[in-house]
């Protein structure tokens, strides 16, 4: 059996602190983000949607060591996999200080993390066409995602999306219209070496459609904020006539679990918030202490604080208030 010495083991933890270094929390930060902070200096900001194995941001970034880049994904695998690609195009010159990666939906990043005019450049190569009619909808560059991104780009600052799928191609184009910007595109060859566009060149395919958007005219969209979150106070709480009824409105909160500790003096609600394109999980935490009960988030969990969130909790509340024995 093999022995793992003091130093041997330290040095594995370096090196997975340094794999992992990009890797940036949305919980960790202020809402909106100032990212000349995040980056400590001042520099142009350019962001990829959906950046894959890594191949283009890593690429970009060794390119350009005067600029800034932040890299938006949801998939844990191919995250891991550009923190590998980063690694490989680093070098002792150039250790790519310059890139930020963000596990997130897209559209909640730029709702809430990114203030008004403060992007120079967005990149989204080949992002997913949903070719079925019936899934048209869950396309992301609709009309209200231009006016956002639109909002959150500098004046001339640029969108680039290139597609292998010309029916999304022709979508898009009806999309953008009325949401500030001028349109430039053009069919092309591959050029940018991503995974996505190596497996469509292996089938045969040699001509790509890329699109420019460019903002001329500033569109109106406004910061999601973070709300104040209210601790409540009951005087009794009994655990046994609990009862919480789901509210669907604008705002959905809908109940999942109840635990309860009787020698903690505990519960913890369970629930699922959706409101808007945003849907959260939420532990609410009934607590006695010195004879009265308080109702409020639980600590320990990460979640955007949201007028959904507050609602939760209020209900909450009114559950454990109205169901007293």
């Amino acid at each position: 059996m093999s022995v793992l010495t003091k130093g041997c083991k330290e040095k594995i933890v370096q090196s997975k602190e340094t794999l992992l270094a990009p890797l940036v929390s949305l919980f960790d930060m202020p809402h909106p983000v100032v990212w000349n902070a995040v980056f400590k200096r001042t520099a142009p900001l350019d962001v990829e949607i959906g950046f894959g194995m890594g191949e283009f941001l890593a690429r970009q970034a060794s390119l350009y060591p005067e600029r800034d880049f932040v890299g938006i994904e949801q998939l844990w695998e191919r995250i891991y996999k550009t923190f590998k690609k980063i690694a490989e195009t680093a070098d002792s010159q150039n250790a790519l200080d310059n890139i930020k990666i963000l596990q997130a939906d897209a559209r909640v990043v730029f709702e809430r993390l990114f203030l008004p005019g403060s992007i120079d450049n967005i990149y989204c190569l080949y992002p997913c066409p949903w070719p079925k009619k019936a899934h048209i909808k869950h396309r992301i560059f609709c009309q209200d995602f231009f006016k956002l991104l639109n909002n959150r780009l500098k004046d001339g600052g640029r969108i680039t999306v290139v597609t292998d799928f010309y029916p999304y191609f022709s979508w898009m184009l009806e999309e953008v219209q009325n949401t500030g910007f001028d349109v430039q595109t053009q069919r092309v060859a591959a050029s940018y070496d991503t995974k996505f566009e190596r497996k469509w060149l292996s089938g045969g395919q040699q001509e790509f459609f890329e699109a420019q958007f460019v903002k001329i005219k500033n569109i109106s969209y406004g910061l999601k904020e973070d709300v104040a979150l209210k601790t409540y106070k009951l005087k009794e709480f009994d655990p046994k006539a609990f009862r919480f009824v789901d509210f669907k409105e604008d705002i959905a909160v809908i109940f999942k679990d109840f635990l309860f500790d009787a020698e903690q003096r505990r519960a913890m609600v369970y629930l699922i918030v959706s409101e808007g394109h945003l849907t959260q999980h939420f532990w609410v935490a009934i607590t006695e202490q010195k004879g009265y009960w308080t109702v409020a988030k639980s600590e320990g969990q990460n979640f955007f604080p949201t007028p959904g969130i507050a609602k939760a909790i209020e209900l909450v509340f009114e559950a454990a208030q109205n169901n007293r024995s």
